[in-house]
C-alpha cells in the first residue's frame, strides 16, 4: 500500500497536536500568537487554504499550506527563527518519503502548529500552518 503524502502529513500533524494537548507544550501566557502572525516562508507558493468554526465560536480551526523547492533545512531554520519566543515544541519524524518536523505552540485551549514534510522524490517541502482550538 503507497502512503500519499497529504496523509502523511496530515498524520504527523494529528500526532503533534495529541501530544501536545496532553502535555502542555510551549507558549500559554498571554502573548498569544495567532496564524495570521506566523510568517510565510518567502520562496512558498500557497496551497490549500480552509477554516472551520463551530457554531457560536466555541472552538475551529484554520489551515494554509505552502510548498517550495528550497531545502527542509532552510526552511525548518526560518521557523525556528520566527517562533523561538514561544518555546514551541518539536516533533521530528524520517521516513521513505522524507524528513517531517512539527513545531508546535500551546495558547491556552489553542494550538498552533507549523508542519514541514519534505517529499524527496518530488524535490518539494510542503509547510503547512495550522491552528486549533477556541
Amino acid at each position: 500500500m503507497k502512503t500519499k503524502p497529504c496523509a502523511t502529513i496530515a498524520t504527523a500533524i494529528a500526532c503533534a497536536l495529541l501530544v501536545c494537548m496532553p502535555t502542555g507544550c510551549g507558549n500559554s501566557g498571554g502573548n498569544k500568537l495567532s496564524l495570521e502572525d506566523v510568517p510565510r516562508y518567502p520562496n512558498a507558493t500557497e496551497g490549500t487554504s480552509m477554516a472551520h468554526s463551530l457554531p457560536g465560536g466555541f472552538a475551529g480551526g484554520e489551515l494554509k499550506q505552502f510548498t517550495t523547492r528550497d531545502s527542509f533545512d532552510d526552511v525548518l531554520d526560518f521557523y525556528w527563527d520566527a517562533l523561538d519566543a514561544y518555546s514551541p515544541q518539536e516533533l521530528s519524524h524520517e521516513s521513505k518519503l522524507g524528513r517531517q518536523t512539527a513545531l508546535n505552540i500551546r495558547q491556552g485551549n489553542s494550538i498552533l502548529s507549523v508542519a514541514i514534510q519534505e517529499l524527496t522524490r518530488e524535490g518539494t517541502v510542503h509547510i503547512t500552518l495550522m491552528a486549533t482550538g477556541a
